[in-house]
């Protein structure tokens, strides 16, 4: 009987580290026995070309949700990036990444500036910037749907599309924007505030951090990574319209708390975010080659999501969240 309720224990200090990891081995080994074809060299660049986007922007939104808050903006940071790309290509070159990453930290700042300064709510002030930031891509591309071309079109998509040991770069980007948020996470002062914020941000505070700073520049990062994103988007798919990432906010958040990451903060990083993203993004690829309508995947997505929220959320310490 000790043993069992030992077990149980283990179990329910350590589910945010097996549980993710149990469901990413159930997944891959039941969609490849479904489907011969999941693990063959096609499946494999369909599941690392859906994962590598969803990634990069889940590291970014992943330091927002470990300090406890919300940012509803990243979809459309992500489209008005990657639309500004599009459109100033042809002007500016490659020298279009640094004004529209620029821009998206910019946002960033607004996102922080509202939560920190000014109080307001996280998801309330991020869904605001979120619907400025859609009015802007409107306002400059309407419903049209821009295709990239020229030599210099050709330089930008080959950021995402060069093959290197026949996996497309945006991948290697991929890993490598994840790897670097997993080091800043766990091995910088950054993350140790990022960490201290979320876990208590009362606390944090009287032990000498700036919470209000701190909070602006994770939102700035969220906002840098998100707009990275978007720059790779527009170089791995060569065009698009203001319906990109039409169909992500619900499997990006759903991606972060797969993973483990706690909607109440100070639980969870970019280190395990990589299992979440693989998790949806991988399930998405395994119900699509089954051809499962889009309504199912959404509900697989949404019950991923509650699922894994009961799972890892501290109901010690639930709090207004900012």
């Amino acid at each position: 009987m000790t043993r069992l309720l030992l077990s149980r224990e283990w179990l329910r200090r350590n589910i945010t580290t097996v549980g993710p990891m149990v469901a990413a081995i159930a997944i891959i080994a039941g969609f490849q026995a479904i489907n011969p074809r999941f693990l063959s060299y096609h499946g494999i660049v369909a599941l690392v070309n859906n994962m590598s986007i969803y990634l990069i922007a889940a590291c970014g939104l992943t330091f927002v949700i470990m300090t406890g808050s919300f940012d509803f903006s990243v979809v459309s940071m992500l489209r008005l990036a990657a639309l500004l790309c599009a459109l100033y290509i042809d002007k500016l070159g490659l020298l279009v990444i640094p004004l529209v990453l620029l821009i998206s930290v910019g946002f960033g700042f607004i996102n922080g500036l509202f939560v920190a300064k000014f109080n307001v709510p996280s998801f309330m002030a991020t869904l605001g910037v979120s619907f400025a930031v859609d009015g802007v891509g409107l306002y400059l591309v309407g419903r049209r749907l821009f295709i990239m071309g020229g030599e210099r079109a050709e330089t930008f998509m080959a950021l995402a599309t060069t093959r290197i040991a026949g996996l497309p770069s945006v991948f290697y980007w991929a890993m490598g924007i994840w790897i670097i948020s997993t080091f800043i996470a766990l091995y910088t002062p950054f993350g140790r505030r990022t960490y201290a914020l979320g876990g208590n941000p009362i606390g944090a505070g009287l032990s000498g951090i700036n919470v209000e700073r701190h909070r602006i520049y994770v939102f700035m990062l969220s906002g840098f990574l998100t707009g990275l994103a978007g720059v790779l988007f527009m170089a791995w798919q060569g065009g698009g319209s203001m319906e990109i990432g039409k169909n992500m906010p619900v499997p990006l958040f759903a991606s972060v708390v797969a993973g483990g990451t706690a909607l109440t903060g100070g639980v969870g990083g970019p280190h395990r975010t990589l299992l979440g993203v693989m998790i949806i993004t991988w399930s998405e690829v395994g119900m699509m080659m089954l051809a499962l309508p889009s309504y199912v995947i959404m509900v697989f997505f949404g019950l991923i999501a509650i699922g894994m929220s009961i799972a890892t959320i501290d109901r010690r310490r639930i709090k207004i969240i900012k």
